[in-house]
């Protein structure tokens, strides 16, 4: 009798071993299946962004200058029209130039020129000193914003020329 309780606990024990084996491997794969959906939920929804028209573009740009600046009716007619216009000629360079990451660069600083010079000749001079001066906030806060989430460097560790 007491030679078959001997042989029992060691199976008893090799039993519990193994399905404690077996509930640490499902646990450990449970916890990897929720934190892979936790991940994608997030991915999710931060989803793509939506395409505004130029319009749209024009429309919410005059909203924000006016808002900052106060601009007259004239003003905003004017640069709505004329930032539609801008707006529609950045798209099509844009296509244009998809893959010429250069020639992109060279499009965007005119752009940058040609909206400066516009808004200069249709803002008052206090109007477009106030423009700069949020303009240059604005930059030093996508540059900290850019240093918080990838170090400071932003091209994955070879600086951009």
């Amino acid at each position: 009798m007491s030679y078959i309780l001997k042989k029992e606990i060691p199976r008893k024990g090799v039993f519990i071993e193994l399905k404690m084996f077996i509930m640490k491997k499902i646990l450990f794969l449970a916890t990897t299946v929720l934190m892979f959906l936790a991940f994608s939920v997030n991915a999710q929804q931060r989803g793509p962004r939506e395409r505004l028209t130029p319009e749209q573009q024009a429309t919410r740009m005059v909203e924000r200058l006016n808002q900052e600046l106060k601009l007259t009716d004239k003003q905003q007619t004017e640069l709505k029209t004329w930032f539609t216009d801008s707006f529609k000629k950045r798209n099509e360079a844009f296509e244009k130039n998809r893959e010429n990451r250069e020639a992109m660069r060279s499009q965007m600083q005119k752009d940058r020129e040609a909206t400066e010079a516009e808004l200069k000749k249709v803002l008052t001079e206090e109007q477009y000193k106030t423009y700069k001066a949020n303009e240059e906030k604005r930059q030093k806060e996508r540059q900290q914003r850019g240093q918080g989430h990838q170090g400071g460097n932003r091209g994955g560790g070879f600086p951009r020329n």
